[in-house]
Protein backbone atom coordinates (compact mmCIF):
# COMPACT_ATOMS: atom_id res chain seq x y z
CA UNK A 1 0.00 0.00 0.00
CA UNK A 2 1.39 3.35 -1.06
CA UNK A 3 0.59 6.40 1.18
CA UNK A 4 0.58 9.84 -0.38
CA UNK A 5 2.00 11.94 2.52
CA UNK A 6 1.78 15.15 0.53
CA UNK A 7 -2.03 14.85 0.45
CA UNK A 8 -2.18 14.13 4.19
CA UNK A 9 0.00 17.18 4.90
CA UNK A 10 -2.19 19.36 2.71
CA UNK A 11 -5.32 18.13 4.47
CA UNK A 12 -3.88 18.88 7.91
CA UNK A 13 -2.93 22.40 6.87
CA UNK A 14 -6.46 23.05 5.61
CA UNK A 15 -7.92 21.72 8.87
CA UNK A 16 -5.70 24.02 10.97
CA UNK A 17 -6.66 26.98 8.81
CA UNK A 18 -10.37 26.28 9.27
CA UNK A 19 -9.97 25.95 13.05
CA UNK A 20 -8.03 29.24 13.19
CA UNK A 21 -10.65 31.07 11.18
CA UNK A 22 -13.37 29.68 13.39
CA UNK A 23 -11.56 30.85 16.50
CA UNK A 24 -11.00 34.32 15.08
CA UNK A 25 -14.66 34.68 14.23
CA UNK A 26 -15.67 33.58 17.70
CA UNK A 27 -13.50 36.28 19.23
CA UNK A 28 -16.08 38.83 18.15
CA UNK A 29 -19.33 36.87 17.71
CA UNK A 30 -20.51 33.57 19.22
CA UNK A 31 -22.10 31.92 16.17
CA UNK A 32 -24.28 29.58 18.29
CA UNK A 33 -26.46 32.41 19.54
CA UNK A 34 -25.20 35.28 17.35
CA UNK A 35 -24.19 37.43 20.38
CA UNK A 36 -20.88 39.29 20.88
CA UNK A 37 -18.28 37.64 23.08
CA UNK A 38 -17.27 39.99 25.91
CA UNK A 39 -13.65 39.85 26.99
CA UNK A 40 -12.35 41.00 30.36
CA UNK A 41 -9.68 43.70 29.96
CA UNK A 42 -7.70 45.96 32.23
CA UNK A 43 -8.85 49.50 31.47
CA UNK A 44 -7.49 52.95 32.28
CA UNK A 45 -9.11 56.35 32.09
CA UNK A 46 -6.38 58.56 30.70
CA UNK A 47 -5.29 61.32 33.08
CA UNK A 48 -7.17 59.78 35.99
CA UNK A 49 -4.08 59.52 38.18
CA UNK A 50 -1.89 62.54 38.91
CA UNK A 51 0.19 61.32 41.86
CA UNK A 52 3.02 60.20 39.56
CA UNK A 53 3.43 63.80 38.42
CA UNK A 54 4.45 64.82 41.95
CA UNK A 55 7.78 64.54 43.71
CA UNK A 56 7.54 62.46 46.87
CA UNK A 57 9.80 62.47 49.91
CA UNK A 58 9.78 60.40 53.12
CA UNK A 59 8.90 62.60 56.08
CA UNK A 60 8.84 62.62 59.87
CA UNK A 61 6.12 64.45 61.78
CA UNK A 62 7.12 66.92 64.47
CA UNK A 63 5.32 69.50 66.59
CA UNK A 64 5.45 73.08 65.38
CA UNK A 65 5.51 74.32 68.97
CA UNK A 66 6.93 72.56 72.03
CA UNK A 67 7.84 73.70 75.50
CA UNK A 68 9.75 72.30 78.47
CA UNK A 69 7.70 73.35 81.49
CA UNK A 70 9.21 73.91 84.95
CA UNK A 71 8.30 75.64 88.21
CA UNK A 72 10.02 78.98 88.72
CA UNK A 73 10.20 78.29 92.47
CA UNK A 74 11.29 75.23 94.39
CA UNK A 75 9.25 73.03 96.71
CA UNK A 76 7.41 69.76 97.13
CA UNK A 77 4.89 68.79 94.45
CA UNK A 78 1.53 68.29 96.15
CA UNK A 79 -0.67 67.96 93.05
CA UNK A 80 -0.22 66.43 89.58
CA UNK A 81 -3.34 67.31 87.62
CA UNK A 82 -2.52 65.59 84.31
CA UNK A 83 -1.13 62.35 82.92
CA UNK A 84 1.10 61.62 79.93
CA UNK A 85 -0.69 61.86 76.61
CA UNK A 86 -3.49 64.02 77.99
CA UNK A 87 -4.78 66.90 75.90
CA UNK A 88 -4.82 70.22 77.78
CA UNK A 89 -6.15 73.70 77.13
CA UNK A 90 -4.28 76.97 77.47
CA UNK A 91 -4.03 78.15 81.13
CA UNK A 92 -5.16 74.76 82.45
CA UNK A 93 -3.59 73.81 85.82
CA UNK A 94 -0.97 71.09 85.36
CA UNK A 95 0.63 70.80 88.80
CA UNK A 96 1.11 72.58 92.14
CA UNK A 97 3.80 72.67 94.80
CA UNK A 98 3.34 73.28 98.54
CA UNK A 99 2.49 76.98 98.83
CA UNK A 100 2.44 77.43 102.61
CA UNK A 101 5.93 78.99 102.85
CA UNK A 102 5.12 81.32 99.99
CA UNK A 103 1.83 82.40 101.57
CA UNK A 104 3.73 83.25 104.77
CA UNK A 105 6.37 85.20 102.85
CA UNK A 106 3.62 87.11 101.06
CA UNK A 107 1.99 88.03 104.39
CA UNK A 108 5.32 89.36 105.69
CA UNK A 109 5.97 91.33 102.52
CA UNK A 110 2.49 92.78 102.61
CA UNK A 111 2.90 93.93 106.23
CA UNK A 112 6.30 95.47 105.52
CA UNK A 113 4.95 97.34 102.54
CA UNK A 114 1.91 98.66 104.39
CA UNK A 115 4.15 99.93 107.20
CA UNK A 116 6.67 101.54 104.84
CA UNK A 117 3.91 103.10 102.77
CA UNK A 118 2.30 104.61 105.87
CA UNK A 119 5.65 106.03 107.03
CA UNK A 120 6.25 107.59 103.63
CA UNK A 121 2.81 109.23 103.54
CA UNK A 122 3.39 110.62 107.05
CA UNK A 123 6.74 112.05 106.00
CA UNK A 124 5.13 113.75 102.99
CA UNK A 125 2.68 115.51 105.34
CA UNK A 126 5.47 116.65 107.69
CA UNK A 127 8.01 117.89 105.18
CA UNK A 128 5.93 120.94 104.22
CA UNK A 129 6.05 122.18 107.85
CA UNK A 130 9.76 121.44 108.17
CA UNK A 131 9.11 118.83 110.88
CA UNK A 132 11.15 116.25 108.93
CA UNK A 133 14.27 116.61 106.84
CA UNK A 134 14.33 116.01 103.12
CA UNK A 135 16.92 113.28 103.61
CA UNK A 136 14.55 111.42 105.94
CA UNK A 137 11.79 111.79 103.38
CA UNK A 138 14.08 110.32 100.71
CA UNK A 139 14.93 107.38 102.99
CA UNK A 140 11.28 106.60 103.68
CA UNK A 141 10.49 106.86 99.98
CA UNK A 142 13.24 104.35 99.19
CA UNK A 143 11.98 101.98 101.91
CA UNK A 144 8.50 102.22 100.44
CA UNK A 145 9.71 101.34 96.92
CA UNK A 146 11.84 98.42 98.18
CA UNK A 147 9.00 96.88 100.16
CA UNK A 148 6.64 97.38 97.25
CA UNK A 149 9.05 95.47 94.98
CA UNK A 150 9.36 92.72 97.59
CA UNK A 151 5.58 92.46 97.75
CA UNK A 152 5.38 92.09 93.97
CA UNK A 153 8.04 89.36 94.08
CA UNK A 154 6.24 87.52 96.87
CA UNK A 155 2.98 87.59 94.93
CA UNK A 156 4.68 86.22 91.82
CA UNK A 157 6.40 83.47 93.82
CA UNK A 158 3.04 82.39 95.22
CA UNK A 159 1.52 82.40 91.74
CA UNK A 160 4.46 80.31 90.50
CA UNK A 161 3.55 77.49 92.87
CA UNK A 162 0.87 76.59 90.31
CA UNK A 163 2.04 75.51 86.85
CA UNK A 164 -0.28 76.38 83.95
CA UNK A 165 -0.26 75.29 80.30
CA UNK A 166 1.12 78.20 78.21
CA UNK A 167 -0.78 76.93 75.14
CA UNK A 168 -3.20 74.19 74.15
CA UNK A 169 -1.56 70.89 73.36
CA UNK A 170 -0.77 67.44 74.68
CA UNK A 171 1.45 66.32 77.55
CA UNK A 172 4.20 64.38 75.82
CA UNK A 173 6.26 63.53 78.89
CA UNK A 174 6.13 63.87 82.69
CA UNK A 175 9.55 64.03 84.34
CA UNK A 176 8.55 64.47 88.00
CA UNK A 177 5.97 63.00 90.34
CA UNK A 178 3.81 63.90 93.31
CA UNK A 179 5.58 64.39 96.67
CA UNK A 180 8.89 64.97 94.91
CA UNK A 181 10.99 67.91 96.09
CA UNK A 182 12.19 69.88 93.11
CA UNK A 183 14.32 72.94 92.59
CA UNK A 184 13.37 75.99 90.57
CA UNK A 185 13.88 75.46 86.85
CA UNK A 186 13.84 71.67 86.88
CA UNK A 187 11.78 70.37 83.96
CA UNK A 188 8.48 68.77 84.96
CA UNK A 189 6.55 68.44 81.68
CA UNK A 190 7.12 68.37 77.94
CA UNK A 191 4.15 70.02 76.23
CA UNK A 192 3.54 69.73 72.49
CA UNK A 193 1.14 71.75 70.38
CA UNK A 194 -0.70 69.31 68.11
CA UNK A 195 -2.97 71.76 66.30
CA UNK A 196 -0.15 72.97 64.10
CA UNK A 197 2.28 70.27 62.99
CA UNK A 198 5.28 70.01 60.72
CA UNK A 199 6.57 67.45 58.26
CA UNK A 200 10.35 67.37 57.92
CA UNK A 201 11.90 66.01 54.72
CA UNK A 202 15.38 65.80 53.22
CA UNK A 203 15.36 67.32 49.73
CA UNK A 204 18.22 66.56 47.31
CA UNK A 205 20.46 69.41 46.25
CA UNK A 206 19.58 68.79 42.58
CA UNK A 207 16.00 69.85 43.40
CA UNK A 208 16.99 72.77 45.61
CA UNK A 209 19.39 74.25 43.06
CA UNK A 210 16.62 74.68 40.45
CA UNK A 211 14.14 76.18 42.90
CA UNK A 212 14.04 79.92 43.57
CA UNK A 213 12.81 81.31 46.89
CA UNK A 214 9.64 82.61 45.25
CA UNK A 215 9.05 79.17 43.74
CA UNK A 216 9.30 77.53 47.16
CA UNK A 217 6.54 79.78 48.46
CA UNK A 218 4.35 78.66 45.54
CA UNK A 219 4.77 74.94 46.12
CA UNK A 220 1.70 72.77 46.17
CA UNK A 221 2.19 70.05 48.78
CA UNK A 222 0.28 67.62 50.90
CA UNK A 223 1.13 65.11 53.62
CA UNK A 224 0.04 61.46 53.62
CA UNK A 225 0.55 59.55 56.87
CA UNK A 226 1.78 55.98 56.53
CA UNK A 227 -0.81 54.99 59.14
CA UNK A 228 -3.70 56.79 57.35
CA UNK A 229 -2.99 56.80 53.59
CA UNK A 230 -6.61 57.65 52.77
CA UNK A 231 -6.13 61.24 53.99
CA UNK A 232 -4.32 63.92 51.97
CA UNK A 233 -3.51 66.83 54.28
CA UNK A 234 -2.70 70.14 52.60
CA UNK A 235 0.67 71.54 53.63
CA UNK A 236 2.59 74.77 53.07
CA UNK A 237 6.32 75.42 52.73
CA UNK A 238 7.87 76.96 55.86
CA UNK A 239 11.65 76.89 55.72
CA UNK A 240 14.72 75.21 54.26
CA UNK A 241 18.10 74.69 55.90
CA UNK A 242 20.92 76.71 54.37
CA UNK A 243 23.52 74.01 54.99
CA UNK A 244 23.41 70.56 53.40
CA UNK A 245 24.10 67.27 55.11
CA UNK A 246 27.69 66.47 54.18
CA UNK A 247 27.09 62.78 53.55
CA UNK A 248 23.73 62.75 51.74
CA UNK A 249 23.94 66.23 50.17
CA UNK A 250 20.32 66.85 51.11
CA UNK A 251 18.73 69.89 52.71
CA UNK A 252 16.23 69.76 55.55
CA UNK A 253 12.92 71.25 54.40
CA UNK A 254 9.94 71.91 56.69
CA UNK A 255 6.28 71.94 55.65
CA UNK A 256 3.56 73.05 58.06
CA UNK A 257 0.04 71.66 58.23
CA UNK A 258 -3.00 71.65 60.53
CA UNK A 259 -4.07 68.56 62.39
CA UNK A 260 -7.33 66.80 61.49
CA UNK A 261 -10.04 66.25 64.09
CA UNK A 262 -10.58 62.66 62.98
CA UNK A 263 -6.90 61.73 63.40
CA UNK A 264 -4.52 61.66 66.35
CA UNK A 265 -1.25 62.78 64.77
CA UNK A 266 1.78 62.60 67.01
CA UNK A 267 5.43 63.65 66.59
CA UNK A 268 7.63 60.86 65.32
CA UNK A 269 5.03 59.38 62.97
CA UNK A 270 6.26 58.56 59.47
CA UNK A 271 4.65 60.05 56.38
CA UNK A 272 5.23 61.04 52.76
CA UNK A 273 5.23 64.61 51.48
CA UNK A 274 4.11 65.05 47.87
CA UNK A 275 5.37 68.26 46.28
CA UNK A 276 4.64 70.00 43.01
CA UNK A 277 5.77 73.44 41.90
CA UNK A 278 3.10 75.78 40.56
CA UNK A 279 3.69 76.51 36.90
CA UNK A 280 1.49 79.08 35.12
CA UNK A 281 2.33 77.43 31.79
CA UNK A 282 1.34 73.97 33.02
CA UNK A 283 -1.25 72.06 31.05
CA UNK A 284 -2.54 68.58 31.86
CA UNK A 285 -0.45 65.84 30.26
CA UNK A 286 -1.88 62.72 28.68
CA UNK A 287 0.23 59.82 29.96
CA UNK A 288 -0.17 56.15 29.01
CA UNK A 289 1.62 53.09 30.37
CA UNK A 290 4.05 51.09 28.26
CA UNK A 291 1.79 48.02 28.44
CA UNK A 292 -0.95 49.82 26.48
CA UNK A 293 1.21 50.70 23.46
CA UNK A 294 1.33 48.60 20.29
CA UNK A 295 3.07 49.16 16.96
CA UNK A 296 2.58 48.37 13.28
CA UNK A 297 5.53 49.33 11.15
CA UNK A 298 6.25 52.99 11.82
CA UNK A 299 2.89 53.59 13.50
CA UNK A 300 2.17 53.42 17.22
CA UNK A 301 -1.31 52.74 18.53
CA UNK A 302 -3.48 52.04 21.56
CA UNK A 303 -6.84 50.32 21.84
CA UNK A 304 -9.48 52.98 22.53
CA UNK A 305 -12.67 51.87 24.31
CA UNK A 306 -16.07 53.32 23.43
CA UNK A 307 -17.56 53.51 26.94
CA UNK A 308 -21.11 53.39 25.50
CA UNK A 309 -20.72 50.16 23.53
CA UNK A 310 -17.49 48.90 25.18
CA UNK A 311 -16.15 48.14 21.69
CA UNK A 312 -12.44 48.71 21.04
CA UNK A 313 -10.93 50.66 18.17
CA UNK A 314 -7.31 50.91 17.18
CA UNK A 315 -6.21 54.55 17.69
CA UNK A 316 -2.94 55.82 16.23
CA UNK A 317 -1.00 58.01 18.66
CA UNK A 318 2.13 60.15 18.60
CA UNK A 319 4.35 59.72 21.65
CA UNK A 320 7.07 61.89 23.07
CA UNK A 321 10.37 59.99 22.78
CA UNK A 322 11.61 58.65 26.08
CA UNK A 323 12.15 55.64 28.28
CA UNK A 324 10.35 54.32 31.33
CA UNK A 325 7.00 52.87 32.30
CA UNK A 326 4.93 55.83 31.08
CA UNK A 327 4.94 57.92 27.91
CA UNK A 328 3.49 61.32 27.14
CA UNK A 329 0.97 61.35 24.28
CA UNK A 330 1.48 64.32 21.95
CA UNK A 331 -1.43 63.51 19.64
CA UNK A 332 -4.24 60.97 19.35
CA UNK A 333 -5.71 60.87 22.87
CA UNK A 334 -7.42 63.27 25.23
CA UNK A 335 -7.82 63.35 28.98
CA UNK A 336 -10.76 61.18 29.92
CA UNK A 337 -10.37 58.65 27.08
CA UNK A 338 -10.49 55.03 28.17
CA UNK A 339 -7.90 52.58 26.83
CA UNK A 340 -6.90 48.95 27.30
CA UNK A 341 -3.65 48.61 29.23
CA UNK A 342 -3.08 44.84 29.33
CA UNK A 343 -3.41 41.96 26.85
CA UNK A 344 -3.58 44.19 23.80
CA UNK A 345 -2.04 41.54 21.52
CA UNK A 346 -5.24 39.45 21.64
CA UNK A 347 -7.60 42.25 20.62
CA UNK A 348 -9.13 42.83 17.21
CA UNK A 349 -11.14 45.72 15.79
CA UNK A 350 -14.65 45.83 17.21
CA UNK A 351 -14.07 43.41 20.09
CA UNK A 352 -16.27 43.97 23.13
CA UNK A 353 -14.57 44.28 26.51
CA UNK A 354 -15.53 44.67 30.14
CA UNK A 355 -13.44 45.91 33.06
CA UNK A 356 -11.27 43.16 34.46
CA UNK A 357 -11.69 42.70 38.20
CA UNK A 358 -9.36 40.58 40.33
Amino acid sequence: MIVDYSKIKLGLLMLVALITVGCDNKSVVDETNNTPVVRPAKLLKVGQSSIKELMSFPAVIQAQQSSELAFQVGGVIVKMAVIEGQAVEQDQVLAQIDSRDYVAKLDVAKAQYENANAEYKRALALVSSNLISKSELAKRKADNEVTKSQLTTAKKSLDDTTLHAPFSGRIAKILSEKDESISAGKQVFMLLSLNQLEAKIDMPSRVIVHSRESDKRGLTAYVVLDAAPEYQIKATFKEVALEADRESQTYEVIFGFDSLEQLTILPGMSATVFVKEKNPDYSPQVMVPLSSIGSEGDLTFVWLVDTNTMAVTKRTVVLKPGIGEEFKVLNGLELGDTIVVAGISTLIEGAIVRPWIK
